[in-house]
């Protein structure tokens, strides 16, 4: 990687990660190799090779722009599997401004976003336009955090709405496959959700100062299934540390986290109840 970082500029070439948006649990504008909502692990995230520049101005303000190069299926550079995006991020008073402009893939982006203080609290959302070929989407994150202490223990909290407006209707599961916008940014692994409409919440619990667990819900609320998720991390020592997760699906047939019908008499396409675990030394 090749870099320059002045006063007031920075300019970037080769392998790089890069997160946007607002969302704390589900962020579609976070289209940069976007982590999964129900992931543990979000120390590492993969990387695109790609060009990253940003201007500060005096007032605080800034500009970023990235660059993505891809290969299509034969191999070659092409405009139609490249990004490029510029965002401009402000401070409005005690609040912030996000505006994006992107042209991803074949697709032209545009985003407004925010943070915001509200009675103690922090505010965020994004809404984004996507338009494809085929038509153009409208979705939406929203999101309230807020911390306190309980019990002597530091307590954080967070609710979430999303809606998915590339989503489908949880009486039109059935087309998934002919939902070519949808399947693709699955494909691509920009997209978790096959529903429109979301709501999740969690806390993180400070039991101790090595101890921490995060119990998560997710609810898809078109067809009421979901998924219960209690996470947590301990430091075993200055250089070992471990992340555990339990995670419980919930939800009838037929459902995102129930079980989709897979065309085959009784055959549901579904996850089961897991156990995630992993031990991490630093060095």
């Amino acid at each position: 990687q090749l870099g320059y970082t002045g006063e007031k500029a920075v300019a970037r070439i080769g392998r790089q990660a890069v997160s946007w948006g607002n969302g704390l649990i589900y962020n579609p504008v976070d289209f940069f190799n976007p982590f999964d909502p129900a992931a543990v692990d979000k120390e590492y995230k993969t990387g695109d090779d790609m060009f990253y520049g940003q201007y500060l101005q005096d007032s605080g303000n800034d500009w970023q722009f990235v660059s993505v190069w891809r290969r299509d299926e034969d191999g070659n550079t092409d405009s139609d599997v490249n990004s490029n995006a510029l965002k401009y991020h402000a401070f409005v008073g005690e609040r912030e401004l996000d505006v994006l402009l992107a042209r991803h893939f074949e697709d032209q982006i545009a985003s407004l976003g925010g943070v915001s203080n509200w009675g103690g609290a922090i505010l965020r959302g994004d809404v984004m336009v996507t338009h494809t070929d085929l038509d153009t989407y409208t979705s939406l994150v929203a999101n309230l955090s807020y911390s306190w202490t309980w019990g002597g223990k530091n307590v954080s909290g967070v609710a979430e709405y999303f809606f998915n407006g590339l989503g489908l209707r949880e009486n039109d599961y059935d087309e998934l496959g002919e939902s070519y916008d949808l399947v693709v940014r699955i494909a691509r692994g920009e997209l978790f959700t096959i529903g429109r409409h979301y709501l999740a919440g969690g806390l993180t619990l400070e039991l101790n100062p090595l101890l921490n667990l995060t119990p998560t819900a997710f609810l898809n609320l078109g067809d009421a299934s979901g998924l219960v998720q209690l996470a947590g991390s301990y430091d075993i020592s200055q250089s070992w540390q471990l992340l555990f997760a339990v995670n419980l699906p919930f939800g009838d047939d037929g459902t995102e986290f129930g079980g989709l019908e897979s065309g085959v008499d009784s055959l549901n396409l579904s996850f089961g109840p897991s156990l995630f675990t992993q031990l991490a030394f630093y060095f």
